[in-house]
């Protein structure tokens, strides 16, 4: 009987052990779920962009998730749409958030979609992407006017495009190029230059690294300036191809952007060989005839108007001389002389591979002779 009771006793014991091992393992688990709580609801702020809890809607603000959306419109005038990343493009930095890459800037609305091809707010400033996603920067042309985004891609409407002009300079560079550079640098004015090839080889090294470092647009006009429309199609190719591989290797590799024709002369079939936007001309100082400093003067400056494209030659010393006093008299005047690009896309006009433009000046614009893009 003792032997018995004495056995019962043990395993007694060995229950009410059990059981207050287990309580206390309870209670140390309803504890820590406890702090897991509580810690999760203070931090769930702050990680809910990570976790998907919210997302950034057009208007930047913190909203339910994003769904993948088309633009409002086609042509990038309304808001942005929604788009969803290809599957092997990672998003390298916090989303929603600003991104960057070797292209340039870009939102990520989360970490499978991005702002695309039309207006968007985020933290109250107004930003612009394009079809591909990118900020727009600069004066951009959206849906036929131009918008203007500072630096930072900073919808600005204040800025103003109505007092601009395109100084455009044929056949150099030359031994003069330099000190024109030197003015246009002095009064902060751009001006786009079509470069013969065959002036490239004994002038182009400083001149064109110059041109591109200071904000100059760069175009081709022909290797040595012949009439195209009496050359093969492979001939008129090589004129092209051989002045922009001269460009290139003082314009970190790249050749011209833009297009004009020797002597204007132009065809469908050179507009295609050309296949960048190509350029004519409002005004004609005739400078390559008069070489005179004063009729240089005179005819810039007698009767300018707003958009227009002047051409003059900056192989010619008269000429070079003659904007020293042009330049500063057009800054002078209001005007904001910028590169012909710049000129389209605040007149609103999206330049087009292969076709030609003639002027943005009102006078073109009533005429219907901006572009022969309908023609």
């Amino acid at each position: 009987m003792k032997r018995e009771t004495l056995k019962q006793r043990r395993r007694r014991l060995r229950r009410e052990k059990a059981i207050r091992s287990c309580t206390r393992i309870a209670v140390c688990v309803i504890a820590a779920l406890a702090l897991v709580t509580v810690g999760w609801k203070i931090a769930a702020p702050f990680l809910g962009d990570s976790y998907g809890q919210a997302e950034t809607g057009n208007d930047g603000q913190k909203g339910p998730i994003a769904e993948v959306q088309a633009a409002e419109n086609e042509d990038g005038s309304g808001n942005a749409g929604i788009a969803q990343l290809a599957e092997t493009t990672e998003v390298p930095y916090e989303a929603p958030g600003w991104q960057y890459d070797n292209t340039g800037w870009w939102y990520a609305v989360s970490d499978t979609t991005y702002y695309q091809n039309g207006f968007a707010v985020i933290d109250d400033k107004t930003y612009h992407f394009d079809s591909s996603g990118y900020l727009s920067v600069g004066w951009t042309p959206i849906g036929g006017k131009g918008y203007y985004f500072d630096e930072n891609g900073v919808y600005d409407p204040e800025k103003d495009h109505s007092m601009m002009i395109a100084l455009t300079f044929d056949d150099g560079p030359g031994a003069h190029t330099g000190e024109l550079l030197d003015t246009l640098k002095q009064y902060g004015a751009k001006a786009t230059f079509f470069l013969q090839g065959v002036n490239i080889e004994q002038y182009g090294g400083e001149a064109i690294a110059r041109m591109a470092s200071e904000g100059h647009l760069i175009g081709n006009h022909s290797y040595d300036h012949p009439n195209m429309l009496k050359l093969s199609a492979e001939d008129a190719a090589t004129q092209f191809q051989k002045t922009d591989d001269l460009i290139a290797q003082y314009n970190n590799g790249s050749g011209a952007s833009v297009v004009r024709f020797p002597y204007g002369n132009k065809s469908k079939e050179l507009e295609a060989i050309a296949a960048r936007p190509c350029f004519m001309w409002d005004v004609d100082t005739m400078d390559w005839e008069s070489r005179n400093v004063q009729s240089n003067i005179q005819a810039v400056l007698n009767g300018v108007e707003p958009g227009q494209i002047i051409l003059m030659h900056d192989i010619y010393q008269a000429t070079v001389e003659a904007c020293k006093t042009i330049i500063p008299e057009l800054v002078s005047r209001g005007y904001e002389l910028v590169t012909l690009d710049t000129l389209a896309a605040a007149s609103g006009v999206e330049l087009q591979n292969g076709v030609t433009y003639y002027g943005f000046s009102q006078a073109d614009i009533d005429a219907g002779n901006v572009s022969d893009a309908e023609n």
